[in-house]
């Protein structure tokens, strides 16, 4: 009797430890699981910190490259279209016009100590007679370090070293990449005799982090000719930075549409008709086929087709079906990238004879115009009755009638 109850007790104390650690084991397990659940929490909400951390510099990331779409235009922007190329010459000529940009190239970075050379194989007429010479010097891209800054640049033509007749240029005015562009024209009419081969080298002389880009190097001559064509010639040199650029949605990238980047290159005042008309376009840095040419109401397509090469386009053209009597508009419509139209040569072969007789009928018409008017003013002042009596008459008539119109109302 006594074993079982000591048995029953030690059931009963079994049975309450059992019950106690299942207590025990219980709270551990709700206190694991609170303490897991927090854990996961703490992770969910690190995860979320990261991930609007992410969201953050995404959003200010995006912020910058909207800052040009969203910001203010500046307040002088050198991609719009505001240095129309100026006229060096226009004049009259029995001969014709040479250009070529010889062995040019584009030269990537040129710094100091570094030399750009180009030769130019002249083939000119037996007997012309070179009537004036003209070097260019066509650069981009000038800067130090990451500073935009213009050239200092030496350049020798045939072993002589030049100073710029002329200096063109125009940049960006704003933001990065504000790096000048330009045309130096140097005038080489005591250095070419005729045809030959002419050399030139040009150097950069400023400060040892400065570079620019050659473009490449034109050497233009007007020559007389006895066996030649009667021309009448306008040369236009300058140097107008354009850049229409646009993005997906058809908005400027860089503040400037097709419509502001129209460069004025020439505005030749014709009398026709005429034989023919020649047209040299030269553009740097273009490549750009949306490009044109418009003359009057006619529009050329693919102006900078990279030819000769991409960097120094140069386009020659027949225009003579797009020109009229009276002034005349040629512009470059740049549309798309980066280009610089920098030079306009027109070269209109005229006919002597059909100038001189439109010249005649000009003159006659104008000499039988007048004595119509004399014959007239004679007529009338010999015509009979045609003095102050008449008048009085005729004034007094006209009030009689008036008056009786004015009572019979």
């Amino acid at each position: 009797m006594k074993t079982r109850k000591v048995e029953q007790k030690r059931d009963q104390k079994k049975n309450y430890n059992t019950k106690k650690n299942r207590e025990i084991t219980k709270k551990h397990k709700v206190k694991s699981e609170h303490k897991i659940r927090r854990v996961k929490l703490s992770q969910e909400r690190n995860r979320f910190h990261r991930l609007a951390k992410i969201f953050c510099v995404m959003a200010g990331l995006c912020c910058l490259l909207a800052v040009p779409a969203m910001a203010q235009a500046p307040e002088k922007n050198g991609y719009i279209a505001d240095k129309p190329l100026e006229t060096y010459v226009h004049d009259t000529v029995k001969g014709d016009l040479y250009y070529s940009v010889g062995s040019s190239y584009y030269s990537g970075k040129v710094y100091p100590g570094d030399v750009y050379s180009v030769t130019h194989n002249v083939d000119l007429p037996e007997g012309a007679t070179v009537k004036f010479a003209r070097l260019y010097n066509y650069w981009t891209w000038s800067a130090e370090g990451v500073t935009g800054r213009y050239p200092e640049m030496k350049l020798s033509f045939n072993g002589k070293e030049l100073t710029p007749e002329k200096e063109y240029s125009d940049r960006k005015g704003w933001g990065i990449y504000d790096y000048p562009t330009g045309t130096w024209a140097y005038n080489v009419t005591d250095l070419v005799s005729g045809s030959g081969t002419y050399s030139t080298e040009i150097g950069n002389t400023g400060p040892e982090a400065s570079f620019v880009c050659i473009d490449g190097v034109g050497l233009l001559i007007v020559y007389t000719d006895a066996n030649g064509k009667d021309i009448e010639y306008w040369i236009n040199e300058g140097a107008d930075e354009l850049n229409s650029q646009m993005d997906e949605n058809g908005n400027p990238l860089y503040y400037a549409t097709p419509n502001e980047t129209v460069c004025e290159m020439l505005k030749p005042t014709l009398q026709l008709p005429v034989r023919s008309a020649t047209l040299w376009t030269i553009a740097q840095s273009g490549n750009w086929k949306d490009s044109n040419l418009l003359v009057n109401d006619q529009k050329f397509s693919g102006i900078t087709n990279g030819e000769p090469y991409p960097d120094l386009d140069t386009d020659t053209r027949d225009i003579t079906d797009c020109l009229k009597s009276g002034e005349n508009s040629i512009l470059f419509q740049d549309i798309g990238d980066y280009v610089v139209p920098s030079g306009a040569f027109l070269v209109i072969e005229t006919d002597p004879q059909a100038k001189a007789q439109a010249s005649e009928e000009t003159s006659g018409k104008s000499e039988e115009t007048g004595k119509t008017q004399d014959t007239s003013g004679a007529e009338a002042k010999n015509t009979p009755g045609f003095g102050f009596g008449y008048t009085f008459a005729l004034l007094t008539g006209g009030k009689l009638v008036a008056g009786h119109r004015h009572k019979k109302g």
